[in-house]
């Protein structure tokens, strides 16, 4: 093929783009920007769930990961074991959250199957400090400096679901087996005891602080792994509140568990309200859904 007839049909197909170019709002600009709009889109096969965020002062949405956009709700979910990569990550979200809002609460959303103690110890020392109160809830298993930095929220927001399981458990010295593995001598070998069995004193004295139990009890407790139920964990004091179904509590209540109510007179109601008896009945059109937990 000639290069006049190369260029010739070169033109054929750069033509009609350049006109979508040009007809498109922003030119060029607008193109590109569409075009990085979409890339950004594109949510992750498997992984973390994303979600569309709308970033403040811009005009484009962006998927972000679920956790992330929870996090700007001020709500953080915990749901891996504590060490200090993930314990120093959340003790500078503590930090920017405190930054932003001193006075909005912060809620952590904790499935945690365990955590280095030194790790926990520096979570909860962060929480303490912070002067916006800290909400804590059982989703359900909380283990070992999981259990205790669940107990550490604010008292009165320290929550758990009925089939939540609390493990409290002692400090221990796990020594790395391998060939790699050093040899202590005797003397260093009964520092790191001292240390664990300090740390160990340290948990007690928290705990009773934070449960209201007298040091021997929670020392008894430590001595082997106990388990606790929602109902056990309360009695203990490591929460305050267990939070039961809609249903759950209807029946506590003796009241009728279904859906909703209806008034054949003033037509359809909203359920809290007729379960607790002081709302005006709605028309067939209003709204009869149960408001959330």
């Amino acid at each position: 093929m000639a290069p006049l007839e190369r260029l010739a049909l070169l033109a054929a197909f750069v033509a009609p783009a350049a006109r979508c170019v040009l007809a498109a709002p922003g030119g060029v600009r607008g193109l590109w920007r569409a075009r990085a709009s979409l890339v950004r889109s594109a949510p992750r096969a498997g992984g973390t769930p994303m979600v569309p965020f709308k970033v403040p002062n811009s005009e484009f949405f962006q998927w972000v990961g679920v956790y992330d956009r929870m996090a700007r709700e001020r709500i953080l979910f915990v749901s891996r074991p504590l060490d200090d990569s993930t314990t120093n990550s959340l003790i500078a979200t503590l930090l920017f959250l405190e930054n932003e809002d001193r006075k909005k609460p912060v809620d952590l959303y904790m499935n945690v199957p365990g955590a280095l103690t030194k790790s926990g110890f520096a979570l909860y020392d962060t929480m303490r400090t912070m002067a916006y109160p800290i909400g804590t809830v059982n989703l359900g298993l909380c283990a070992h400096m999981g259990a205790f930095l669940c107990a550490a929220g604010s008292k009165g927001r320290r929550s758990t679901l009925p089939n939540s399981r609390y493990v409290l458990c002692s400090p221990a010295m796990v020594m790395a087996a391998g060939a790699e593995t050093p040899i202590m001598q005797a003397e260093d070998l009964s520092r790191e005891v001292r240390e664990v069995m300090r740390d160990r004193e340290r948990l007690v004295g928290a705990y009773a602080q934070l449960c209201g139990q007298p040091a021997e009890v929670v020392r008894r407790v430590l001595l082997r792994d106990t388990y606790f139920d929602a109902e056990e964990a309360k009695a203990f004091g490591l929460v305050d509140n267990v939070l039961m179904p809609k249903a759950a509590k209807a029946k506590a209540r003796g009241d009728s568990s279904d859906f909703g109510a209806f008034n054949s007179k003033a037509g359809t109601v909203s359920v809290e309200r007729a379960r607790s008896g002081d709302g005006e009945g709605r028309g067939n059109g209003g709204d009869a859904r149960e408001q959330p937990m």
